[in-house]
């Protein structure tokens, strides 16, 4: 379906021709040699950005850029504004929630495992799906185009190559500009000791009959960016198909990370005096750009691109915690964040909910601040992916075992969370009640050396004998973890009493002691089965690091007998046979294929059968753990 031969005869000539590095088609990152040493360059600076085709140096002389309208900022984010409407996608479903008729539609409904990114464009929604699934061809990405109402769903192009491994959980970003496509993927790496910046990316051109044509990147506006340029390697920064739809120009950084605005038609550019190096992150509106650091200490700001002047926000909060995230509006900002209470350093819960809104004199306004309410899991762009301002709301997903919410709360009059709408997580008919209980202990040994440990255990509520047999299953573990617990206990202080030097050879000054945890989620759940995964960690004081791994727990909801991989596919042969080439091009050392049927490892999803492996046993430590789905369809077509 994709035809390079022309883009690597065009390199092939080049090479010959000239010594400039050159990039390929766009199928896969370019090879990038390490830039010249210049002033302000080090290792850590991006490399020479390569194109198809020589670019023209840009223009000495710095251009005057015309000031735009603020506009909403939704680059990359699953949920995206169009007017009075909320697009959203969320565990394997696309919805557009009317705020003005309060009306929710399902627009596309998919497997929850699937990754999905989308555009608005014109009349359409235009998204890229990736499977759930790994594959022996690593082409499992798809491309759609469907109205904004849900009708005439058009599949444009399939067996694309997919962004990234499964393991990665990375996919392609979409944007559209001049009717072309950008499946957009910025990698980075280092060559040669030096580390790059570099694309990956997919384009296609749309069609007057409305199909969809790859095309090479020399035809794209990657292909203008001039050569020791690259594209800024932040998802907060605006893509190139975005900043030319509502600014007509593009960012871009140097190697020295300076960021710059550039015309790409007339090559017309101006350097902003700001670095992108560093723990800040950038949202664009207008004349301003709003910066806002990861953690720390750092005040947010507001820099005007007119005069290149900072204005530090006026009542901003000196210490963030985590979660903070900035929205565009009409208005100005809006940021959000989780703060420590005052009052509260290791008490749970620690934090509290504070929203701001940021007007353009740097003036704030905080609307909410709130106790009760904080994000857990919401680090980075998982809370700005999740969630946005609209009109005089703000919109997320909370999640728990068994159920998705969309929620909202009102930032002009605070009251109870609204719920939007509630859906399963899992593809059950008739899902089980499960119920939630913890448990954190703290230990003391003698002086500073303790053993913490943290337990979450889940049950499910009793309505049939086969709850009350998976019930006595998840008990029994529960026990064994905490059994051992105290042994260990008794077991340091009886070594204390018969030597009380015992601690004297170990160094506790960098750990409070031991540290256990078992903590059980609910991994799947379809009307016939039930997967509980079981993630435990373990440190001792004097081990060079903790270890982690998981058990998996897959049920029968009707008998409540635990099932293996035997009890779904057959034969262990034919399931080793099947599996096998799949962690084989994984896996970093070679393997005992019997490990393969263990029953602790092996659960469902929506895909395909998973098998999870611990560090070391397939990879080093470092590489972490591996999670292998390999797809229904494989154990189909054996048969």
């Amino acid at each position: 379906m994709k035809n390079c031969s022309f883009t690597l005869f065009l390199s092939t000539i080049l090479v010959i021709l000239s010594a400039l590095t050159l990039t390929g088609c766009g199928r896969q990152a370019p090879d990038i040699q390490s830039a010249p040493d210049k002033p302000g360059m080090t290792e850590h600076s991006p490399a020479p950005f390569s194109h198809a085709v020589p670019q023209e140096s840009l223009k000495a002389s710095d251009y005057v850029f015309p000031e735009t309208a603020p506009f909403i900022d939704d680059t990359g984010k699953s949920m995206q504004r169009d007017g009075n409407f909320l697009y959203s996608y969320y565990n394997g479903r696309l919805i557009r929630f009317d705020q003005e008729t309060e009306e929710l539609t399902l627009l596309y409904q998919t497997a929850s495992t699937h990754d999905l990114s989308f555009c608005l464009y014109k009349n359409y929604i235009y998204f890229v799906e990736r499977t759930g699934c790994d594959s022996l061809d690593d082409r499992d990405t798809s491309l759609w185009r469907m109205g904004k109402d849900g009708t005439d769903l058009t599949l444009l192009q399939d067996d694309i190559i997919n962004a990234h491994t499964l393991r990665d959980g990375k996919n392609y970003s979409i944007d559209i500009y001049d009717n072309i496509i950008y499946l957009i993927n910025y990698t980075s790496d280092y060559e040669d000791g030096t580390y790059v910046t570099k694309t990956a990316n997919l384009y296609y051109r749309l069609e007057n009959d409305g199909t969809a044509t790859e095309i090479e990147e020399a035809k794209t506006l990657y292909g203008t960016l001039p050569r020791r340029f690259s594209p800024v390697y932040d998802t907060d920064f605006p893509t190139f198909p975005y900043a030319m739809r509502h600014y007509g120009y593009l960012f871009v950084q140097d190697s020295g990370n300076t960021l710059y605005r550039l015309k790409p038609d007339g090559g017309e550019k101006e350097s902003l005096g700001l670095s992108t190096k560093g723990s800040s992150k950038f949202t664009f509106s207008g004349d301003l750009i709003f910066l806002y650091p990861y953690y720390g200490d750092s005040v947010p700001s507001l820099f005007h691109l007119s005069d290149k002047t900072h204005t530090s926000l006026d009542g901003a909060p000196a210490k963030i915690s985590s979660g903070l995230t900035a929205y565009t509006s009409d208005q100005g900002f809006y940021f959000c964040c989780n703060l420590l209470k005052e009052d509260s350093f290791l008490e749970e819960p620690n934090y509290r909910l504070q929203i701001f809104r940021v007007e353009p004199d740097g003036s704030t306004d905080a609307l909410i601040s709130d106790s009760s309410l904080y994000f857990e899991d919401t680090y980075g762009m998982q809370l700005r992916n999740n969630s946005c301002v609209l009109g005089d709301h703000f919109y997320y997903y909370e999640n728990n075992e068994t159920t998705r919410r969309l929620m909202r709360l009102s930032l002009s009059e605070y009251t109870a969370l609204e719920e939007v709408s509630v859906f399963s997580r899992y593809p059950a008919s008739s899902p089980a009640a499960v119920i939630v209980e913890d448990r954190e202990d703290n230990t003391q040994i003698e002086g500073n050396v303790s053993v913490y440990c943290s337990l979450k255990k889940l049950f499910l509520e009793e309505n049939t004998e086969a709850d009350q047999r998976i019930n006595q299953t998840l008990t029994e573990l529960y026990t064994n973890f905490e059994t051992s617990l105290e042994e260990l206990i008794q077991q340091e202080k009886k070594q204390l009493e018969e030597d009380p030097s015992f601690y004297e050879s170990y160094d506790f000054g960098y750990t409070s002691g031991y540290n256990f945890s078992l903590q059980v989620s609910l991994d799947y759940m379809d009307d016939e089965t039930i997967s509980f995964c079981c993630d435990y960690y373990q440190y001792y004081p004097y081990a060079a690091h903790g270890y982690y791994w998981s058990d998996y727990y897959v049920f029968d909801r009707q008998s409540g007998e635990r099932l293996s991989f035997e009890d779904f596919a057959g034969d262990s042969a034919s399931i080793l046979a099947i599996v096998s080439p799949y962690v084989e091009k994984m896996a970093e050392w070679e393997f005992e294929p019997e490990i393969l049927l263990d029953i602790s490892r092996f659960s469902l999803s929506e895909d395909g059968y998973t098998l999870y492996f611990a560090p070391y046993e397939i990879g080093c430590y470092a590489s972490g753990f591996y999670l292998i789905t390999i797809p229904y369809e494989a154990f189909e077509e054996e048969l």
